[in-house]
């Protein structure tokens, strides 16, 4: 009988040892393996070029917003001390009243109306001394004199004269003018001057001589009036 050749032995599968798994004694030198490796790899040119890890720097604590301005704007402090002080307005200061020229500017710049008005016109200026004001009335026109008139005329006088002046009316007439009589002396120079231009025309003359025509010298008027 023939005999059967025997069946081939598997071969033992190969174990590799994991480093945990080996015992105390080869650990040590497995780490010294690793070590080794790691070495050699740093010491390659690629590994030269990495850059050493660095703590990010740490940033500012942020800081109190600051309002934008615009450059070449200058922004003053607010200050109280810095604001220009208000203007201050004097009053207009009392004028002088000491002679009779002054009064009767003062009349004729006034706002008096009426028989306040015809009473200051008709009264002559004879002095101001310590609030009082001496005045004369023209004869004939002593009905001015009345309590409403000298108050309206009191009122006027105040602002112009810084108080309120005690007007004593006198009896009798006053060596200055009054308003009344200025005007009439000033319209009778300008009426005069009139006429005398009026009549050295040469055509009134010689309708005059040729003609025997007469000037009527109240029909000729001043050239503002």
């Amino acid at each position: 009988t023939p005999t059967k050749p025997a069946a081939p032995t598997p071969a033992a599968p190969t174990v590799v040892a994991d480093p945990d798994d080996l015992p105390p004694w080869h650990q040590d030198g497995a780490a010294d393996d690793r070590d080794e490796a790691l070495a050699a790899e740093m010491a390659t040119p690629d590994a030269a070029m990495v850059a050493p890890w660095e703590a990010p720097p740490e940033r500012p604590a942020p800081s109190a917003a600051v309002p934008h301005r615009p450059q070449g704007i200058a922004i003053a402090p607010s200050s109280a001390a810095d604001e220009p002080a208000a203007a201050v307005v004097a009053p207009d200061a009392p004028i002088g009243l000491a002679s009779a020229e002054a009064w009767l500017e003062l009349v004729a710049q006034s706002q008096l109306s009426g028989p306040s008005r015809q009473l200051a016109a008709h009264a002559a200026f004879i002095g101001y001394q310590r609030g009082v004001l001496k005045l004369a009335v023209s004869p004939g026109f002593e009905y001015l004199c009345s309590d409403r008139s000298l108050a309206a005329l009191t009122d006027a006088l105040t602002g112009p004269l810084g108080q309120a002046p005690k007007i004593v009316i006198e009896a009798g007439g006053a060596e200055a003018e009054t308003l009344h009589q200025r005007s009439d002396r000033q319209r009778g120079e300008r009426q005069q001057a009139a006429e005398a231009v009026f009549m050295a025309d040469p055509d009134v003359q010689l309708l005059i001589q040729q003609h025997g025509a007469r000037v009527v010298t109240d029909s000729i008027r001043p050239f503002d009036e």
